[in-house]
């Protein structure tokens, strides 16, 4: 299915904004529960480009199924500990991360989608 001009549009947008940063310039969002960690097996920017529309449909199934969830205390303790640089981009009030298997990888938008 082909997105709309308004999708398309939201979906450059997300993927300008997308960047590597360090866990320790992410804290005070994790301190405020607004970080969401994307699956490496989904695509980062549709995510954003779906919890931007409400997709509240699509977003219980990615919750349901692993592929969104929110941060935990051990794995940000982990990451700030190990200085872990990470793919993010703020939907706001949200900041979804990833990690990359190879984190030179930026996330792409999906051409399938």
């Amino acid at each position: 299915m082909a997105d709309t001009p308004e999708q398309a549009q939201r979906r450059a947008d997300f993927l300008a904004q997308t960047a590597q940063i360090e866990f320790a310039e992410l804290q005070r969002y994790f301190a405020a529960g607004r970080l969401i960690l994307v699956s490496d097996d989904l695509d980062l920017i549709e995510v954003a480009v779906q919890l931007s529309q409400d997709n509240a449909a699509q977003f219980e199934q990615w919750m349901n199924t692993g592929g969104v969830e929110g941060v935990g205390d051990e794995r940000a303790t982990r990451w700030l500990a190990d200085n872990r640089s990470l793919w993010a981009v703020v939907a706001d009030p949200w900041v979804l991360v990833q990690q990359r298997k190879s984190a030179a990888t930026p996330p792409e938008a999906s051409d399938s989608e």
